[in-house]
């Protein structure tokens, strides 16, 4: 049998390194990177893993490439809050739209759901440069 003291060094030690691991854990925490490195995409035709720093690597991309209207001084704004993930028929474009656009540019003009804007912008811009899945092949951004 365990002797009463052998139970308590191994309880000891057990409870140092858990206190170690934690401090560790916590004091030493990773720096996020400046820029994303993948961003995931849920979708119902398959998923899609946008491999962010490969295209600012590969294609020397600039934010606003993708990023076409800016945000505040705090960075780029969100896709999803000029570009919500589905738009009824006549719905009016985001109060969001209004950081960028004059209310009587763009009142006029129907939002574009997330997943079309997405298509459009990625595919032109594929096409464009020769580049990445043709627009047809789905599978080719749709893989997970």
């Amino acid at each position: 049998m365990t002797s009463e003291k052998d139970l308590k060094v191994v309880t000891s030690v057990a409870v140092i390194l858990f206190v170690v691991g934690v401090f560790c854990y916590a004091a030493y925490s990773a720096k996020p990177p400046d820029e994303p490195l993948r961003i995931f995409y849920p979708a119902a035709t398959g998923n899609v893993l946008f491999q962010h720093k490969d295209h600012v690597e590969a294609y020397n991309a600039d934010c606003l490439d993708c990023h076409h209207h800016p945000g505040d001084d705090s960075g780029l704004m969100a896709c999803s809050q000029c570009h919500p993930k589905t738009v009824a028929e006549g719905d009016p474009p985001p109060d969001a739209c209004l950081a960028c656009h004059e209310l009587d540019d763009i009142q006029d003009q129907p939002a574009v759901a997330r997943a079309d804007a997405f298509h459009k912008q990625c595919g032109d811009c594929h096409q464009g440069i020769g580049a990445g899945p043709p627009a047809a092949d789905c599978s080719g951004c749709h893989y997970l």
